[in-house]
């Protein structure tokens, strides 16, 4: 009986161990990313920095589009052991390059097509955002193959390397050169480029050989994929939804408020998503509902304090760290704030589908907010203007909480208060990881 009982205990050990590293390197890359945020925002403006997020949506959302879910498919048959380091990553790398020639293709017609959408960048910047297709496709399935093998302690550096390449590059091209939007582009795209690097001499260490990929692999890999697809491609419209539909009504100044507004709110969902890494290996090696719902409600109450704080000290706050020509962001700020809180709990509900086998159940979700954003934009924009776009996200973000934390009870079977009322078990529990941790033994 002992030797479960030691073998429990250094799994719970390791399990804080891991969390601990990823929480840290996440608040490592909120501040490098806040510090990315500044940089840009002092040098751009919003106009400037409007124009960067519409390049930025058109390379990142070209990569997300063509791949066809491979980076999550492979992770998934590699986490589960059906398929080998080496097949899952060629699959995965064979697909993304393939898309990514198909989406530079279309996309430099579309840039010189004069729709109004491409009129808010220079036609230069979005060549530059070319780069960024294949090269954020291929750093996800690094970063996701990282991710499904446990790789925390190496992930963590990896992301924090990512976004120190990313200032660094800023710093270097836009405030020393003066390359503006097209400068913070090339910093992105060399932000992606370490992540690649990094993460390909990792995976090499744990068995990663050139292969050429399978037949039989690739239709492993896409039959999974395509149905995570959609969720794949919404993660990445997600955070740009605001660029993508503002570059269609308003000009650059408004992109750039409101994209430096919700850069800044949304990025409380940094736990969440360290959770929902974390979680996602042991879900798909045992599916555990019960530590599912503790880390959703865990997440709720946190990012809700996190939160309050924010709109506690945010007017004199945002101005001094994006500069006054972004002071108008600060009301936009506790409008989103409303969603960012209502879809963090949920966050965690990903891990959970993905590793049940059930990725089309948050695809859709992603995919119903997302639409419900957009009628909503439409509707308030042109009478609230920014606020309106910024209520709209919020509704959108509500709507996409309602449906999988539905979902999650109903595939479950456990009572929605599991997953929103927190318990003084839970406290105590985080009290005794947390001193575990520090004392560094279980």
């Amino acid at each position: 009986m002992q030797e479960p009982r030691d073998k429990r205990l250094q799994g719970a050990a390791s399990g804080r161990r891991e969390v601990a590293v990823l929480l840290f390197s996440r608040g490592m890359v909120l501040v490098l990313g806040l510090l990315h945020q500044s940089l840009l925002a002092y040098q751009l403006l919003p106009a400037g920095r409007g124009a960067y997020a519409v390049c930025v949506l058109l390379g990142e959302l070209g990569g997300a589009a063509f791949a066809l879910g491979a980076c999550r498919g492979a992770q998934f048959f590699v986490m589960t052991k059906r398929l080998s380091v080496s097949q899952g990553v060629s699959v995965a790398f064979a697909v993304c390059l393939l898309g990514s020639a198909v989406a530079c293709l279309a996309a430099l017609p579309l840039i010189h097509s004069g729709l109004p959408f491409f009129l808010k960048a220079d036609a230069g910047a979005f060549h530059y955002a070319l780069a960024l297709i294949p090269l954020s496709s291929l750093a996800m399935v690094v970063l996701l193959q990282l991710e499904g093998l446990r790789c925390f302690g190496r992930l963590a550096w990896l992301a924090c390397a990512r976004s120190a390449v990313t200032a660094a590059g800023i710093l270097l091209l836009v405030w020393t050169l003066g390359l503006g939007v097209e400068g913070a582009v090339l910093a992105l795209a060399l932000g992606h480029a370490a992540m690649i690097g990094g993460g390909v001499l990792e995976l090499r260490r744990l068995g990663l050989s050139l292969q050429a990929p399978t037949r039989q692999g690739a239709r492993q890999v896409l039959r999974y994929g395509l149905r995570a697809q959609p969720a794949r491609v919404g993660q990445a419209v997600d955070p740009r939804m605001g660029a993508l539909l503002l570059g269609m009504a308003a000009g650059r100044a408004d992109i750039g408020l409101f994209n430096a507004g919700h850069g800044v709110v949304t990025r409380v969902l940094l736990v969440p998503a360290a959770l929902s890494t974390w979680l996602l290996p042991r879900v798909a090696d045992a599916a555990k509902p019960d530590l599912v719902a503790f880390c959703a409600r865990i997440t709720w109450w946190f990012a809700g304090a996190l939160l309050l704080l924010w709109v506690a000290v945010s007017e004199p706050l945002l101005p001094l760290l994006l500069s006054e020509a972004f002071a108008p962001a600060v009301q936009l700020t506790w409008i989103m704030a409303i969603g960012v809180l209502a879809y963090s709990g949920t966050e965690v509900f990903a891990a959970w589908f993905r590793g049940t086998n059930r990725p089309q159940l948050f695809s859709w979700a992603v995919w119903v907010g997302l639409a419900a954003n957009a009628v909503l934009f439409f509707g308030l924009y042109p009478k609230w203007g920014l606020h309106g776009a910024a209520w709209a996200l919020t509704g959108g973000l509500a709507l996409r909480a309602a449906i999988l934390m539905c979902a999650f009870h109903r595939t479950t079977g456990l009572p929605a208060s599991a997953s929103l009322l927190l318990r003084r078990a839970d406290v105590e529990r985080l009290r005794a990881a947390t001193a575990g941790l520090w004392r560094g033994r279980p």
